[in-house]
């Protein structure tokens, strides 16, 4: 970038929403895949929970996809980030088919350096997983949505620091 202040692209929309599994929390914390026919794919616009595209009872993996292009302009030295500020519960984060990491709800905002993966096209995919608890469910901590539906319910973005 030519100016040396921080430029931000926000990924609001449209974004691929699919329902990958119905998933149920298991006492030791992992997840197992339950019955139940999965609701039809979408588009949506972030941030946003998933209760009006996949229904507010939905409980299970959930696939983000967005596409978009290379930033233009940018300079050796500039620094790119892709920066998810909260989704519910859980997620897995990946950019052209790199894991990036994981995040929790209660993780708050992260980023991570992405100039190195970045391509002309890119690909970037949450996998969100808000799956249903029992009674013999390992504890799942989510402050302030306990009865809400998951999803991506931060701004996800670009953030471009001039080198």
């Amino acid at each position: 970038m030519s100016t040396q202040a921080t430029h931000t692209i926000r990924l609001r929309g449209p974004w691929k929403l699919q329902a990958l599994a119905r998933t149920v929390l298991l006492a030791d914390g992992t997840t197992e895949h339950g019955p139940g026919i999965l609701p039809p794919s979408c588009t949506v616009q972030v941030p946003a929970d998933w209760s009006a595209s996949l229904g507010a009872d939905f409980c299970g993996q959930a696939l983000y996809s967005r596409r978009f292009g290379c930033p233009t302009g940018l300079q050796p030295g500039d620094q790119v980030s892709l920066v998810v500020e909260k989704v519910d519960a859980l997620a897995q984060v990946a950019i052209n088919n790199s894991s990036l990491g994981t995040m929790r709800i209660t993780d708050g905002t992260r980023s991570w350096p992405i100039k190195h993966l970045l391509q002309p096209r890119n690909l970037l995919e949450l996998i969100i997983e808000q799956p249903s608890l029992t009674k013999t469910s390992a504890p799942l901590p989510r402050p302030g949505r306990e009865a809400k539906a998951g999803g991506l319910i931060g701004e996800v973005k670009l953030v471009i620091l001039p080198g």
